[in-house]
């Protein structure tokens, strides 16, 4: 089967999902080509030795600078110009988006099935070869109590998911997500596929490696006793309930810190002064709470090796990718008492402690309980580790490609 995935921008868990299923595909069938295409300059460090080591072959989509060849500086004074400057500007990028995008067009034509990773800000090419995509989550649905999504963002987010459900059959990780689609798309009466994940990292036992962690551990200037949470904080992430926690639990007498990895954290660094904010810390050794921002899988595996558990506070997910890593690293993990980790622990047959994320005192109750029972949180461990080994890769891309086979049966049947 030649199957092209196509995976132009995403977040660190889309490429991660993007990289270790494209891997797991060439492995389960050698003799299936598949084809990666996005942009070469968004591809995670290691990305393309991953791929291409795997025997994925790679093409580059369009760049986004590439496709904006100049950008005038405003010129003072000179309005009517360099309105006309930039209008020239958009024209020109239209036009040569255009004309790629009839092009790769033409190139997605030649496989037997596309598959679309994040079709974020992507519109779903008119072809007559099966396609599928991921919607990953209906975020856009729910209201956290901020204005996440303004109205013209949440209708763009909800039409694109109304033309991708048109055009390409959805595949999710998740029985929730299944649910989250039916419910926000009543009306779509196609198939919609549930294939769960493994862990995002072909190699999650290497946090395990003391050197490692201890290398990490003095490089980011991190304590011995710290909990982990691998989240970036957007509004779902929870991570104002988490903070709250963490002040109950040091009011508790309980001596650990917080570290925080994923994007836009790295500017974090403070004291948590009560259930309600925390002051920024301008001293190295003064804190709290730190943010490390995005940081590689190796160090990402490093810190879940040197902490004292996972935790993952989210109000909504498709999924807990930190949890997939960490019970495949030996790590005790806490999760939020949502569906989708439900579903997913269900599944795998793993172990996490739950809590309520709307409550800082059951997280911190939950978190305390943990940090003080030792032999039931190892036990839980190495059963969530012999879990996670029973369910990899190879599985996921097994079912990924019974779906493709279905499509492309589907497909002929039509044409006939």
């Amino acid at each position: 089967m030649d199957v092209g995935l196509v995976c132009q921008d995403a977040s660190t868990g889309g490429w991660r999902y993007t990289l270790m299923l494209a891997c797991a595909l060439k492995r389960m069938v050698s003799e299936s080509r598949i084809t990666v295409y996005c942009c070469m300059q968004r591809l995670p460090r290691g990305g393309f030795d991953t791929l291409t080591t795997a025997g994925v072959e790679l093409t580059p989509l369009w760049d986004s600078k590439w496709l904006s060849p100049f950008k005038p500086k405003r010129l003072v004074g000179l309005k009517l110009i360099d309105k006309g400057l930039n209008a020239l500007r958009r024209r020109w990028k239209e036009t040569v988006q255009d004309d790629y995008y009839r092009k790769i067009t033409k190139r997605f034509a030649r496989h037997d099935v596309m598959h679309f990773a994040w079709p974020y800000g992507l519109e779903p090419p008119l072809l007559t070869v099966p396609m599928s995509f991921i919607p990953h989550d209906f975020i856009y649905t729910h209201d956290f109590g901020v204005d996440q999504y303004t109205q013209q963002a949440w209708i763009a987010a909800r039409q694109s998911h109304e033309r991708w459900l048109a055009s390409a059959t959805p595949i999710v990780s998740s029985e929730f997500i299944a649910h989250e689609l039916r419910q926000s798309f009543p009306s779509y009466a196609g198939p919609v596929d549930v294939v769960y994940l493994s862990s995002l990292h072909p190699t999650s036992t290497a946090g395990n490696d003391p050197s490692a962690v201890a290398e990490v551990r003095g490089r980011y200037g991190l304590p011995t006793r710290y909990i982990l949470c691998p989240n970036n904080i957007m509004p779902h992430k929870n991570l104002s309930g988490l903070l709250a926690a963490l002040w109950h639990m040091r009011q508790a007498g309980a001596d650990v810190k917080l570290i925080l990895c994923g994007q836009n954290t790295d500017s974090i660094r403070a004291v948590v002064r009560s259930p309600l904010y925390a002051d920024r810390s301008d001293f190295e050794s003064t804190w709290d709470v730190l943010g490390l921002g995005i940081v590689s899988d190796a160090d990402l595996l490093a810190l879940m090796g040197g902490a004292l558990l996972v935790v993952n506070p989210s109000l909504c997910e498709a999924g807990s990718g930190s949890g997939l890593d960490a019970w495949g690293n030996g790590c005790p993990v806490a999760l939020s008492d949502i569906p989708a980790f439900r579903d997913q622990v269900r599944f795998l047959g793993t172990r996490a402690e739950f809590f309520d994320p709307q409550d800082p005192r059951e997280i911190a109750r939950v978190l305390l309980g943990m940090l003080a029972a030792p032999d039931r949180v190892a036990r839980a461990v190495e059963a969530s580790r012999e879990a996670i080994a029973r369910y990899s890769w190879d599985d996921v891309a097994t079912g990924y490609f019974a779906i493709f086979e279905r499509m492309l049966e589907s497909s002929q049947v039509e044409r006939r």
